[in-house]
């Protein structure tokens, strides 16, 4: 992960206003930021902890389609 480019990006976005944690997930997922980066830019945009962004992210209509593999790539790091 490159954090230079990821905090210039994050620093891009906070200087325009944005804090809308749902459409600055939307923007990185269009953007084609990985889960990882975009959980990394939401901390810094919005303010949240990483446990919030990550579940932010999980929660978002933007990821909606990528959340069966991760259910699943949980339940079997779990089990």
């Amino acid at each position: 992960m490159d954090l230079e480019r990821l905090d210039a990006y994050a620093s891009g976005m906070s200087s325009g206003g944005r804090s809308d944690v749902s459409g600055v997930l939307r923007e990185l997922r269009t953007a084609g930021f990985s889960p990882a980066e975009a959980a990394y830019v939401t901390t810094r945009v919005c303010g949240l902890t990483l446990a919030e962004a990550k579940t932010a992210l999980f929660e978002s209509d933007a990821w909606r389609d990528q959340h069966s593999a991760w259910s699943a790539l949980h339940e079997r790091l779990e089990g």
